[in-house]
């Protein structure tokens, strides 16, 4: 292996674990047996140039998603594009399994300009009081309610979406 800053080479003995022959970016995954101080200066360095190490890891956000089937289909490429771990439910029974035995960050409701959100939401209050409850779709009342953190508007996008998810938290 060849250090770039020294511009030395460096002998080492490694097993091959993975092997990738991509011929864009064609790479191999080595498991080193016995790494020797040359090995350990040259992950100093390049560390070094990395920058910080970030505290704390990104996680998936785990979001249930309730609406009838429609809502659900037409919501579907929105959900599937976040990088989520998405569970949709579309029945009292699978809102209310998801949402006992699931720790959910978000109960997020795909509605219409009705209010059958209110029983969803009080439910998803009382029973995970730490998700953000979200309602997108067609929103005609007052923006402010205590059984709803955001409102978003159906046609607003992942961006609004997002936003509403992490306002005033500190999800990464």
């Amino acid at each position: 292996m060849l250090d770039p800053v020294l511009g030395t080479a460096i002998e080492m003995i490694a097993e091959v674990v993975r092997e990738s022959k991509s011929l864009a970016t064609p790479s191999l995954g080595l498991r080193f047996l016995e790494p020797n101080d040359e090995w350990r200066a040259l992950v100093a360095n390049v560390a070094r140039r990395a920058g910080p190490v970030q505290d704390k890891p990104h996680r998936r956000l785990r979001v249930l998603v309730v609406g009838d089937d429609h809502r659900q289909r037409g919501a579907m490429a929105l959900y599937v594009t976040s990088g989520w771990d998405v569970l949709f439910a579309n029945d009292e029974d699978s809102v209310a399994e998801a949402i006992d035995n699931v720790v959910l960050d978000a109960v997020i409701a795909e509605a219409g300009p009705d209010e059958g959100w209110r029983p969803l939401m009080e439910s998803a209050r009382r029973a995970q009081p730490t998700a953000r409850r979200i309602v997108r779709g067609v929103h005609n009342g007052p923006q402010a309610d205590p059984l709803v953190h955001r409102f978003v508007e159906r046609d607003a996008g992942l961006d609004a979406l997002v936003d509403a998810l992490t306002a005033d938290l500190r999800i990464s």
